[in-house]
Order: C-alpha cells, then structure tokens, then sequence
C-alpha cells in the first residue's frame, strides 16, 4: 500500500505503507469537528465511546470470505474494503474494492486522531465528508483515489522491517536505555487531535 505511513490495527491482511504521500490511509474496519471530538478535554469514558462508535462503523462494512483484504479512508472520505486480487509476488498487486461505505467529518476524525497528527494529512481531510460522493464512486473510485500497492515482495519487506525495528525499540526498553513512551500509545489509543474545520 502506497499510502500514509499510518496503519489500523485490523483482523484484515496489511501492510505498512511508505512515504510517498499519496492520497489514502490505508489499514488492514452531525460533525465533532465543530466543537467536539476527541482533544485535551475529552474524558477517559468519551474516549471509549468514541473508539466503539469507530469499530461499530467499521464494523458495518463487510470483509471478503477468504480474508484477502484491508480497509483503507480515501481522500473522498469513503473507507473501503479492497480485496487483494492474484498476482505474481514481484509485480505490482491489483486490488478491486469489496465494500465501501461513507464516512461523516465526525467519524474521518475519530479515525485520524488514532494515527500520528501530520500537517498533510490534516490539510488532506480538511472538510472532506465522505457521505456527499455519489454512490457509483463507492465501488468505483476515480482514479488517484487508490494509490498502487507496489509488489507483495516489496509490502512483506516494509512489514519485516517495521517488525525489526519494533523488537529493537521493545529490547531498548527492557535495558533501560529508552523510556516506554517512546513505544508509543497503546494499540489504537488517541495520539493526536486533527482540526477538520473547513478554513
């Protein structure tokens, strides 16, 4: 996946993507922009309703029986299902879109705030609400929407590396060397606080 290097943890098969800053997030499933949303003043309990109101979202878009997919939030705002489709592991990986469904200004940022806050990003999203892009586009995305996933050779290289570096962080850790911050927040907990706001 060609994509922001920001991942959601999911039961879907994944990849980390690089920095080529292309226009999705990509993740192996009204508007609190305007004055609500998570930031500094949300409470422990409106953090956890705000990530089951993310995982009942997600929930609701359906994933292919054989599991060969990942979830991805394209810049129109619409968070896919794109199922992986054969290909030879040294040429570029097609995919097809399984599912989609729109996201709300609200639901875009409770995905964003999960992932490390990036000016880019925020000026990608900036008024983006999935629910106006006609539903032909869902399925059918124009082109740019969905970036080239590279090879599958190239994505199991990125995801042994992450891996390598996370041990190393992890061992740097247990020897006292860093502090456990530097791991990061716990899995899918609140790392940033995007404004959505339109400018």
């Amino acid at each position: 996946m060609s994509s922001l290097p920001a991942q959601l943890p999911s039961d879907r098969e994944g990849v980390k993507p690089d920095d080529d800053e292309s226009q999705s997030i990509s993740h192996p499933k009204d508007s609190a922009l305007h004055g609500g949303g998570m930031s500094e003043t949300t409470q422990p309990g409106e953090a956890e309703a705000c990530k089951d109101k993310l995982w009942a979202f997600i929930s609701t878009v359906q994933n292919s029986e054989d599991g060969k997919c990942f979830d991805m939030l394209g810049s129109d705002g619409v968070w896919r299902v794109l199922h992986w489709l054969p290909t030879p592991p040294d040429r570029p990986t097609g995919v097809e879109v399984y599912d989609a469904k729109p996201m709300s200004p609200e639901m875009i940022k409770l995905y964003l705030d999960r992932l490390p806050w990036r000016q880019e990003v925020e000026d990608r999203f900036r008024g983006v609400d999935g629910r106006l892009v006609p539903q032909e586009q869902w399925i059918h995305p124009p082109p740019g929407i969905i970036p080239p996933m590279g090879t599958k050779n190239e994505r199991l290289e990125e995801m042994r590396k992450s891996r390598e570096e996370r041990m190393q962080l992890e061992q740097k850790v247990e020897r006292g060397e860093i502090s456990k911050k530097a791991l990061g927040p716990a899995c899918n907990g609140v790392q940033s606080d995007y404004d959505l706001r339109p400018r």
